[in-house]
């Protein structure tokens, strides 16, 4: 049987954890984005609600002061 210089042999399988970093967190992120988009629709929203009467009381209390002296 022939060998390649490009072939693996048994003993020297690389574990998933040692292939390339960077894939991998692109692959989460991909699936981060896509999991948030799927939740989306399941999350509430907040809204405001706009009316056209308000009513607001204010009460302002002030204290005197001494007058200074020259």
């Amino acid at each position: 049987m022939s060998s390649f210089s490009t072939e693996r042999h048994a003993s020297e399988r690389r574990s998933f954890w040692s292939v390339d970093r960077g894939g991998l967190v692109r692959l989460a992120v991909a699936v981060a984005f896509a999991l948030a988009a799927l939740l989306s629709p399941l999350v509430g929203s907040t809204s405001a609600q706009f009316t056209d009467s308000t009513e607001v009381s204010i009460t302002f209390s002030v204290t005197p002061t001494p007058t200074p002296t020259p």
